[in-house]
């Protein structure tokens, strides 16, 4: 349907749940480029009837409506594109997260902090949560635990917080600890968390939490805030308008999923933690997180908690696979990125904030490091 009259170039219908804000408005960045009209629908409880337009943004979950306007729009010839993977026996053009490859890096996470007792937790089980969980499992070697509440409860209790919390209070006790925990989402996440606070478990030391989405008012806004992968669902969003549009304008559909990697992890306090047994390593790792906005080495961590260099590099090495001089360079860039996302401090403030001797030196090691300058990085997680 074309409209000159005011500009409008093509009628689009957007029937994206959940409405992540970040993905909207990648959705309505292409829109407003290309003169779009939009229809924009928050739930689906039968398909619509008499809506004539150009083509479609959907996601298929589990709500069967949108599943038969799916079809119906493929029946008519109407072009659409699914933004998840939930339903790959539907064949339609799908720009998506890569979800194995979200669940990869939250075991690379896990891994770096030393965690060998994991497990997944979610609420449901789609097919987007088995790409995420496939990816933690096939991201390092061990056993991962799978705790998924609905397959153990009946329908009807899914929305019963007292038997939540209860039932995966005892999945955690029988399990060995320090326990590195990745949930479905954020919200997962939150609901784990609060689960184990009322159990009487240590966040992190007890049980480290991390969740997928990057969900700010979710993660920011708990007793414990929350690590999570950043799901970068801006450029899904543009991503999937722009292949709708070249899809409604008559170009082919791409043979596969177009997947959008994640754009990083955001740590913070639910996973900020070393699992190590040893406390000659605990007290090390205690001296460089306390210190970062000092210069030191490994001469200085020995004389602070009483051991030879040589005994404390070698026991420190042995446990977590890496020296003293490269565990205090992550923690001083991890810090630097927390700093840098509060948009609180300039570049030369959060350089002697994280112990580098001078600004260059931290834009240079930052560099090094990322790929990206302090303030390209910046830019690209604000993005």
């Amino acid at each position: 349907m074309e409209s000159s009259e005011y500009g409008i170039s093509k009628h689009v219908m957007i029937l994206v749940t959940p409405a992540y804000q970040s993905r909207i408005a990648g959705i309505a960045r292409y829109a407003r480029q290309h003169s779009w009209q939009l229809t924009i629908l928050d739930r689906l409880a039968r398909q619509p009837r008499g809506w004539k337009g150009d083509g479609a943004l959907v996601t298929m979950r589990s709500n069967p409506a949108i599943v038969d306007f799916v079809k119906s729009l493929k029946r008519h010839g109407i072009p659409v594109v699914d933004l998840s993977l939930n339903h790959p026996e539907i064949k339609v053009p799908r720009v998506s997260g890569d979800h194995f490859a979200m669940g990869r890096l939250a075991r690379a996470h896990f891994a770096e902090r030393n965690y060998r007792n994991l497990a997944w937790f979610s609420t449901n089980w789609l097919n987007v949560h088995r790409l995420r969980y496939d990816g933690f499992v096939a991201g390092g070697e061990g056993e991962v635990m799978r705790w998924v509440f609905e397959e153990e409860v009946e329908p009807s209790h899914l929305d019963d917080y007292t038997l939540f919390e209860q039932w995966l209070a005892a999945k955690i006790r029988s399990a060995p600890r320090p326990l590195g925990l990745l949930a479905y989402d954020d919200a997962d996440a939150a609901r784990a968390l609060g689960a184990c606070l009322s159990a009487g478990f240590s966040i992190p030391e007890d049980v480290a939490i991390m969740g997928i989405g990057g969900d700010r008012l979710v993660c920011e806004n708990q007793s414990v805030p929350i690590t999570s992968v950043e799901h970068d669902q801006g450029r899904t969003g543009y991503e999937g308008a722009e292949l709708l549009d070249s899809l409604m304008n008559g170009a082919k559909p791409p043979s596969a999923p177009i997947l959008i990697p994640p754009r990083g992890i955001t740590v913070r306090e639910s996973t900020d933690f070393i699992a190590a047994k040893s406390p000659i390593v605990r007290k090390a790792l205690e001296y460089i997180r306390t210190n970062l906005d000092q210069s030191f080495g490994l001469t200085q961590v020995a004389d602070a908690i009483g051991k030879p260099r040589s005994t404390l590099n070698r026991i420190f090495t042995a446990e977590l696979g890496r020296t003293i001089g490269e565990e205090t360079l992550r923690q001083r860039l991890e810090r630097a990125k927390k700093l840098i996302t509060m948009h609180a401090y300039s570049m030369a403030e959060i350089a002697y904030k994280t112990g580098f001797c001078t600004p260059a030196h931290f834009t240079n090691t930052f560099k090094a490091a990322t790929g990206r300058t302090p303030k390209e990085w910046q830019s690209a997680r604000t993005a």
